[in-house]
């Protein structure tokens, strides 16, 4: 369960190293204070580190020298960017949840993955960034662990064709919530006749571990979500989570032992926002836009992979 994972971002020939001074030069004018690539709450991801971390790429990696005449710099620094927000996530999560990861443990993941200097070499990490992963990597695992048999979520849902219906549809529910009701009654159905519309549905992660990878655990209750639950096809859901606890106790025995690292990392990195206290997360536009989705950056609007707002509050009568 120690080993982490190689899935680190390679640098290969569509994905140039332009001008670094083009990209980063000049950027005063960042979300709100001068000199920022993003600000995670009241955390400040400076420029200049972007800067150096490119530098080490640029240092390191021969082949992508050659191909500073492609200018796609833009890829590098978008991936560099994502990965600093993602940590300071991890960081501010695994603080408030008193989660720590051993030395002893880093070190045994790294040597499992070959050695930081090795298993760094065509990627955007160095010996020390390559280490600074690993642990983050470890720590979304134990954040997975402490809640992936204890999470329950209940939402109402229906699906679309495609996703400019379901970014519009899931518009509308977050302006008025009481519209939910009125799209799931008008849902069609399968080829097969099933219902692809519920209310009410409730998902316990301890029963359905898959499902805790998906959107619907990483939000609080009163969010409005839409997202393509299989990426091959075009449908997307929208859905809107009417409830979330994280304290149910499971009705057997633990499953986290029978999950692997691969997927309680990807069941940690879902929860981060949420268990570092849903810090606002603002980025430098020369570096796109944040995707709460797919937790990373987005080239532009046009680029995310799903949505997510804040339902306004019901009306009472």
């Amino acid at each position: 369960m120690r080993t982490v994972q190689r899935r680190f971002t390679k640098i290969g020939a569509a994905v140039a190293l332009a001008s670094v001074a083009l990209l980063v030069a000049g950027c005063g004018t960042g979300p709100s204070h001068v000199g920022s690539a993003a600000i995670v709450g009241d955390t400040v991801l400076p420029l200049e580190q972007v800067q150096q971390r490119l530098d080490v790429v640029l240092e390191k990696e021969p082949e992508a020298r050659k191909l500073h005449d492609q200018r796609k710099l833009d890829q590098v620094a978008r991936q560099l960017v994502t990965l600093g927000v993602q940590h300071e996530l991890i960081e501010q999560a695994a603080r408030r949840e008193g989660v720590s990861v051993s030395e002893e443990a880093v070190t045994e993941s790294v040597e499992q993955a070959g050695g930081a200097e090795a298993a760094s070499q065509n990627t955007v990490y160095d010996a020390t960034t390559f280490r600074e992963r690993a642990k983050d990597q470890l720590l979304l695992v134990e954040l997975a662990r402490k809640y992936v048999d204890r999470m329950e979520v209940t939402f109402d849902y229906f699906f679309v064709k495609d996703n400019a219906e379901a970014v519009e549809k899931a518009k509308q529910v977050a302006a008025d919530p009481a519209k939910m009701a009125g799209f799931v009654a008008d849902a069609p159905r399968s080829a097969e006749g099933q219902t692809l519309s519920k209310e009410g549905q409730r998902v316990r992660s301890a029963d359905s571990p898959q499902a805790a990878q998906s959107p619907l655990f990483g939000v609080p209750a009163g969010t409005v979500v839409a997202f393509a639950p299989d990426p091959s096809s075009a449908q997307w859901i929208v859905a809107y989570v009417t409830d979330r606890k994280t304290d149910v106790r499971p009705s057997g025995e633990s499953s986290t032992e029978q999950l692997t690292p691969q997927l309680l990392e990807q069941i940690g990195l879902r929860l981060v926002h949420t268990l570092a206290g849903e810090p606002e997360i603002q980025v430098n536009p020369r570096y796109g836009v944040w995707d709460g989705t797919a937790i990373s950056l987005a080239a532009g609007e046009g680029e995310l992979s799903g949505y997510q707002a804040t339902a306004r509050a019901r009306q009472k009568s």
